[in-house]
């Protein structure tokens, strides 16, 4: 399906592959300003999350109203996120991302006017935060399709990396920073600064235009005319993914919202420090891993390396309710590592084996096999949390991500790229 590594690949492969730190892509100018746009928009997210549930609570709302405001914001993310890949590739990435940025400033800065003069009701909260889900859906697709054209094939993994770690050093940085405008100012301030940092990245996009490659680089042979389906008869590697991803994602994200706040408030009696606690190790390792995953070149087998790394994931989840509060800081650093790995390895090795056409719908898949489960994943943890216990839902997930990977690495169409 894919071609051959280019020549610096394959003498990276002959040598061996060796950890180093590599910032290669931000020599590139289209890449930096990319990083900076993505650094920006993610902080900004911070303060969204934080500032939205004390505009709700600030008016006397309570947390079922809070509850279908996040909801309607999550339904419309994931709507259009197939959207974003169809759009990406028919109108171009860089345009999909300037829209994006460009209705997220507005309808934040929306929300701020109304939160800062004590206006309107939760229905215009709701339909501002359900539309700005509808802009933060087409922006991720368009975001992975866009760097194949900015870096080299042989710097693509690196740049994937460095992207992953600034989103995760926003999670890190951004509650805390935005936690503190809501303590010190108000909600309206914190979702001023979250438009003004949509406005930033819109800024750095609009000189990512001029730094666009005048054509896409030729990454795969297959031919594009049966399109995104004829792709998926075609491409094991994808159909492949596309399994591993979506079970891998069935119990996760119901494991981190519902499994970990029971776990901390239960078993390890930690309370809402506790959880806070094990939140920013599992970030913290996300960020680790990044870090890790820029620094690995030279790799033989991307998508093998992809395979074990869900593997230890899927050993440290399983462990978390056995080993007490400090073990679970601890394995859930491994976990967060062993996720960002996997994620960057097995993004490089799609983006390498997808024609550039087809790149969009090809991304938005792998995007939606993730975020499509995930109101499935919270009420089926939530169900077996009540029924069977919060240690449970940890060991089914560990048992689900073991299976994943464990076929994924059974697969030769994902461990031979």
């Amino acid at each position: 399906m894919a071609e051959q590594p280019p020549v610096a690949e394959q003498e990276g492969t002959r040598r061996g592959f060796r950890l180093r730190m590599s910032v290669a892509p931000l020599r590139v100018r289209g890449y930096r300003l990319l990083f900076v746009a993505q650094a920006a928009s993610e902080f900004g997210n911070a303060f969204h999350f934080v500032a939205l549930p004390w505009l709700v609570y600030q008016r006397g709302g309570d947390a079922a109203e809070l509850g279908l405001i996040v909801a309607a914001y999550g339904l419309c993310r994931l709507i259009t996120t197939p959207l974003g890949g169809v759009c990406t590739d028919r109108f171009g990435a860089w345009r999909v991302m300037m829209v994006s940025d460009l209705g997220r400033t507005t309808l934040t800065a929306a929300l701020a006017v109304i939160a800062a003069l004590d206006v309107g009701g939760f229905g215009l909260i709701s339909a501002l935060a359900a539309a700005t889900g509808l802009f933060a859906g087409l922006f991720q697709p368009a975001a992975w399709a866009i760097t194949p054209r900015l870096l080299p094939p042989e710097q693509l993994q690196s740049g994937m990396a460095l992207l992953s770690t600034a989103t995760f050093a926003a999670g890190l940085a951004g509650p805390g920073i935005a936690g503190l405008v809501v303590l010190v100012l108000d909600p309206a301030s914190a979702l001023a600064v979250d438009a003004a940092t949509f406005a930033v990245s819109a800024a750095f996009l609009a000189a990512v235009g001029s730094a666009l490659r005048g054509a896409a680089p030729a990454t795969a042979r297959s031919s594009t005319d049966g399109g995104f389906l004829g792709l998926l008869r075609e491409s094991r590697l994808l159909r492949d993914v596309l399994v591993v991803t979506a079970a891998a994602n069935l119990t996760m994200g119901g494991m981190s919202r519902v499994g970990l706040p029971s776990l901390a408030e239960g078993e390890l009696g930690a309370g809402a420090v506790g959880l806070g606690g094990l939140l920013a190790s599992f970030t913290g390792g996300c960020l680790a891993g990044g870090l890790l995953a820029a620094g690995v070149t030279g790799l033989r087998r991307r998508g093998r390396v992809a395979m074990i790394s869900g593997l230890v994931l899927a050993v440290s989840v399983f462990a978390v309710p056995f080993v007490g509060l400090f073990g679970a800081l601890a394995v859930l650093f491994v976990a967060g590592a062993a996720s960002t790995v996997t994620n960057v390895m097995i993004v490089t090795v799609i983006q390498h084996g997808t024609p550039a056409p087809l790149l969009g719908r090809v991304m938005a898949a792998v995007l939606f096999c993730g975020l499509g489960l995930f109101p499935v994943s919270v009420a089926v943890s939530g169900f077996v949390v009540e029924r069977f216990g919060t240690t449970s839902i940890f060991v089914i997930t560990g048992v689900l991500l073991l299976g994943a990977f464990s076929f994924g690495l059974s697969r030769r169409e994902i461990t031979g790229r």
